[in-house]
């Protein structure tokens, strides 16, 4: 989708019903508790159960707010912009990417020192995501990334927390200002000269194997959703080195490849995008270890 436009499948209206407890089988007597059922007004189907303080916010209300703020900051008309919506397990989650294509970073320009990427289709892109949910399980959350256009991994930084984040419980709505906007951008163009340095920052298979081994497979060992042991997890993070080590060679660049791709493609039995979120928390905390810091310095 082009220039801002919504999907017609983040349109749909939800009803809240009032749950109620019977006390005895076969009494016909019903008391009303403090749960209700957010249910989709066209299907009937149930996105969630939640307390008499959960706010129904509709999400294609909040991709209209923030569309806005873009139109505010960038004439749409002329900038490049591509939309995708993502309306996850039949509307209990959302989310949604903004794409700029005239912000790109492009890798091909980084020649120095011996080093540089070959190929004009290799760069990186500042995207706008909208977060949300009806289950519970996401507030609201409007933030900026970056995506590597070939390989689609989302790029993470330590200091890319959450631009606004609101629960389902506040009674203020969340907000989104050009000032905010503006700031992303900022953030994303400071990004190229970050992955220069890892381009020149050469390290070792072991040092990258014990990088791994104490921040990526350890953390993710205590909160799997289908595979609990180390072993695993450092078996698909040595696979995804191995590639991106003859790619772009012994480098902390090829390290942050390594690590985006597991976080943005993992191989789950559950929800995907539920795995790829925790993910990139765990590759931004990887980003403040002393193990990265050190291959860093």
């Amino acid at each position: 989708m082009n220039n801002l436009e919504i999907s017609e499948d983040v349109y749909f209206d939800c009803v809240r019903r009032q749950l109620k407890f019977q006390a005895h089988a076969g009494v016909d007597a019903f008391t009303d508790v403090n749960r209700y059922a957010i249910i989709r007004d066209d299907d009937q189907k149930i996105l969630g159960i939640h307390s008499e303080d959960y706010i129904i916010r509709p999400y294609a209300k909040l991709a209209e707010q923030v569309n806005e703020v873009v139109r505010e900051c960038v004439d749409v008309d002329k900038y490049h912009i591509t939309t995708k919506d993502h309306v996850y397990e039949s509307g209990k989650k959302f989310r949604r990417d903004i794409n700029f294509w005239d912000d790109s970073i492009d890798l091909n320009n980084y020649k120095k020192n011996g080093f540089h990427i070959k190929g004009t289709d290799e760069k990186i892109i500042p995207q706008l995501r909208i977060y949300s949910s009806m289950d519970g399980r996401w507030g609201q959350q409007i933030m900026w990334s970056s995506v590597y256009v070939v390989c689609l991994n989302g790029m993470v930084r330590p200091d890319w927390t959450f631009v606004v984040y609101n629960k389902h419980n506040k009674r203020k709505d969340i907000s989104f200002g050009v000032s905010d906007f503006k700031s992303g951008l900022v953030a994303h163009k400071e990004l190229g000269d970050d992955l220069f340095k890892m381009m020149q920052k050469k390290v070792t298979t072991d040092e990258t194997s014990n990088l791994f081994k104490q921040t990526l497979a350890s953390s993710y060992a205590k909160k799997s959703l289908i595979d609990h042991t180390k072993s695993n997890v450092m078996k698909d993070l040595n696979n995804a080195w191995q590639r991106y080590e003859q790619k772009y060679g012994s480098t902390l660049f090829a390290v942050y490849q390594t690590a985006t791709d597991w976080a943005s493609h993992p191989i789950t039995k559950g929800a995907e995008h539920n795995v790829s979120r925790k993910r990139e928390k765990q590759v931004a905390e990887m980003m403040t270890s002393s193990e990265w810091l050190g291959l860093a310095a």
